[in-house]
Order: C-alpha cells, then sequence, then structure tokens
C-alpha cells in the first residue's frame, strides 16, 4: 500500500497536520455558529467542504510523492494548503469579530481577499509541465499576491460590524480598486488556461491526454470565477439569499479544487487509464455546463416570470437540452481529441478462403541503434523504461524538466522514432531499451 512502508509516520506528517487543523477550525467554527455567529463563514457545509478538500487533495499529494514526482507532490501539498487557509482564515476572523479585537478588519480582509490563492496555486501547479512558462508563472504568483494583499487592506466589512453576521455577503463594501485587482486575477487565470490549451494542441499524440488534463486542471479556476459571478446573479435577480449562493461557492471551490487535483495526478500516467481521462475531462466540462444552467435559468426566469410559470419554464428546460447537447458534444470531440478510440478490425464476411497477406510487423526500434545514445541518454531511456515520468526523470538524475525533454526528442530521433500521430514513441524506445539490455546489448 502507498500509505504503508518504512517511514510512513515521517511520509503522512502533512497530510496529519492539514487534518487535525482542518478538525479544529471545523469544530470551532461549529462552536462560535451554536453561539449566535451567523454567515456562511460559519456554514456547516462550507467548512466540512473546505476542510473535506484540503484532505483529499494532500492524500492526493502524497500519493503523487510516492510515485517519484516530489514536486508534483509538492504543488498539490500547496494547493491543500491554500485551501486550509481559506478555513483557518475565516475561523480567526470569526473568532476576531466576535471577541470585537483589533485584528479583526485585517483579518476580515485578508480572509475575503484570499480566493485567488488557490486558483493560482492549481495553475502553478499545472504550468509546471510547459518549461517554456516560467516567465508567465512568475506574473502570475506577482499578480495573485498584489491582489490579494490589496483586498486585505481595502476590503472591509460595512460599519458598524456590530449587529451583523460575520461575513454576512450583504453586507461588505468593495471599492472599485478590488473589482480591479479581481478583473486582473481573471485575466490572468484565462490566459493561463489558453497557454496551456496551445501546448495541448501542439504535443505530439503520445503526450497529447496529459497535456489536455493540466489544461482542464487550469480550466478550474475561471470556472470557479464563473460561479462567483452565477452566485450574484442567483441573489439578483435571482431570489437566492446572498449567504446560500456564497456558501455555494466555498464548496465549490473545495471540490473544484479537489477535480483540479484529480486531473494533475491523472496527467502524470495518462496513458495507462484513458478512462479516467474521459471521466475527467467530460467532469470540467460538465462543471461548465452546470454553471451556464444556472446562469441562463436565473436570468431567462427572471425576464419572463411576469408572462406566468408555464412560459418562463419552457424557455428554462429549452435552455437546459441546448446546453446539456452542447456538452455532450464537446466533451466527445475533447475526449476523442485527448484519447484517440481505439479501432477494432471487422471481422471478414463468408466467402472463399482468401490467402491474408502478411500482416506488418509492429513498429519496433533494433538494438544496434541503442550504441548512437549518450550515457546519459541511456540514463534517461532507462528510467523511462521503467516508468518514470518527466518530472520524475528530472528530479532523479537533477536536471530541469526541459532539459529531460530534450534528451528524449534526441533519443527518439536516434531511434528513429519520428511523430507521427500514430505510434507511441514513449512506449516503443522502452521496448527498445528492455529488449536491448535482455539481449545483453
Amino acid at each position: 500500500m502507498w500509505l504503508g512502508g518504512p517511514g510512513w509516520w515521517r511520509r503522512l506528517r502533512p497530510v496529519l497536520f492539514v487534518a487535525w487543523l482542518g478538525l479544529g477550525s471545523v469544530v470551532t467554527l461549529a462552536v462560535a455558529r451554536a453561539d449566535g455567529a451567523g454567515g456562511y463563514a460559519t456554514h456547516p457545509a462550507s467548512t466540512l467542504a473546505l476542510a473535506g478538500g484540503a484532505m483529499g487533495i494532500a492524500l492526493l499529494s502524497r500519493r503523487l510523492a510516492d510515485r517519484g514526482d516530489r514536486t508534483g507532490g509538492g504543488w498539490l501539498l500547496a494547493l491543500a494548503i491554500a485551501v486550509l487557509a481559506y478555513l483557518v482564515l475565516g475561523t480567526l476572523a470569526v473568532v476576531a469579530v466576535t471577541a470585537e479585537s483589533g485584528m479583526a478588519p485585517l483579518l476580515v480582509g485578508l480572509w475575503g481577499g484570499w480566493w485567488p490563492v488557490p486558483l493560482a496555486v492549481l495553475q502553478l501547479a499545472a504550468l509546471r509541465a510547459e518549461p517554456r512558462a516560467r516567465r508567465w508563472s512568475i506574473l502570475l504568483g506577482g499578480v495573485v499576491a498584489g491582489a490579494v494583499v490589496c483586498m486585505a487592506l481595502v476590503l472591509e466589512p460595512v460599519r458598524p460590524f456590530a449587529g451583523h453576521p460575520p461575513a454576512a455577503p450583504e453586507d461588505w463594501h468593495t471599492p472599485v480598486v478590488t473589482d480591479v485587482a479581481s478583473g486582473l486575477v481573471g485575466f490572468v487565470v484565462l490566459a493561463t488556461v489558453l497557454l496551456l490549451a496551445r501546448r495541448a494542441v501542439r504535443v505530439p499524440a503520445d503526450e497529447r491526454a496529459s497535456a489536455t488534463l493540466n489544461a482542464a486542471a487550469a480550466a478550474m479556476a475561471p470556472l470557479l470565477i464563473i460561479v462567483c459571478i452565477g452566485t450574484a446573479v442567483a441573489s439578483d435577480p435571482g431570489d437566492i439569499a446572498p449567504t446560500a449562493g456564497s456558501v455555494a461557492y466555498l464548496v465549490s471551490l473545495a471540490a473544484g479544487c479537489l477535480v483540479g487535483a484529480m486531473a494533475l495526478i491523472a496527467s502524470t500516467d495518462a496513458a495507462a487509464n484513458p478512462k479516467a481521462v474521459r471521466w475527467l475531462l467530460s467532469g470540467v466540462l460538465g462543471g461548465y455546463a452546470a454553471i451556464g444552467v444556472t446562469l441562463a435559468a436565473t436570468w431567462t426566469g427572471a425576464a419572463l416570470r411576469p408572462a406566468g410559470p408555464l412560459l418562463s419554464g419552457l424557455a428554462v428546460a429549452t435552455l437546459t437540452a441546448i446546453i446539456g447537447v452542447a456538452w455532450w458534444r464537446a466533451s466527445s470531440a475533447l475526449t476523442g481529441f485527448a484519447v484517440p478510440p481505439v479501432v477494432h478490425p471487422v471481422a471478414p464476411l463468408p466467402g472463399p478462403p482468401v490467402v491474408p497477406p502478411t500482416p506488418p510487423q509492429p513498429a519496433t526500434v533494433s538494438p544496434p541503434r541503442l550504441e548512437l545514445l549518450s550515457p546519459r541518454e541511456r540514463e534517461v531511456l532507462a528510467l523511462v523504461a521503467a516508468g518514470a515520468r518527466d518530472a520524475a526523470i528530472a528530479e532523479r538524475l537533477h536536471l530541469s524538466q526541459r532539459t529531460v525533454e530534450t534528451h528524449l526528442r534526441r533519443i527518439f530521433t536516434k531511434l528513429g522514432l519520428e511523430s507521427d500521430g500514430r505510434r507511441n514513441r514513449r512506449l516503443l524506445a522502452a521496448r527498445a531499451w528492455l529488449e536491448a539490455t535482455n539481449t545483453g546489448a
């Protein structure tokens, strides 16, 4: 088991830290709610979702690290801590407001402006697979850090705060500068998705599923921003209470980050589990379809409300059906792009016996070609044959991921494995190495 083995206690310490801190925050907020501290920060659904999401992501980070990808495991652990910090900051803000502490304005502002941090960490984890995106990663981190500091200093509850439930969404004052910061964050996270989508289109066919999953994980960030907009629309022109909408957003944040983490861990071994790739891609698109149905139904229902429930109900049902069909077609196209369907041969019709032609031999690489590889390229190919991904190879050999990719391209070229979209070059190269080493080459 991946949680067992020697040194399991040391490996599980970060997971246990997340679990205990999450449990302590949930209990503290439950006690505060029982004492009359209302609002969405103390709602059981939001607190349990944030704690459970952080715990699930922490477990995934440990699993990825045990596979040999410590860099990827570290990014997922950072994502778990970012989600957990949302819960912890909410706990500190509620306690400070209840106790009328002088730190309350700063803590409430920091908690209210923390929402971009989990989104940014999720996208930075996805960007680690793009060797040329280092400058963009620095820009993304800088924009989000500046936005959080800005909102922490400027965002504050409407005065007087006494008498209002802590963190009630209808009791906030949002200056123009916070709206500008939020818009800038939205722009950079959307641009990150487009950057990763562009990479997914350009990579060889055997790397397409992994690159598409990275783009899908990054796409959870703009989706969660749209969910935030959707909760506002559900409040006006919809009739949903603002607190209920904010609870839904926090639950969506925890679930979205967990799904993004699952997509990232699946991207490290996408070729071995195409079914998981299809499910995850369809799930991410399903999130966009669900929020599209919510927005369309709310606006349409509000606009046609004077015409009566029958007409508005028919319009909402029609829009839901259209969005559902669009989701189905988009999911089929995206999963077909990432994981091309396997074509099975059709049985021939009965007839006179025909001598079948000699079937083509499977593409292989002759062992003597391995003599063309340099010692470093042999080390890289040996790790590929052992099942290691690029990040794990880079960490093992103390190289950058970009250098590993360069070695792989040279290996494919020397072994005559040019990209034609029909062969898994990585698998063929690994097979050549195993055949050669088994024969003593």
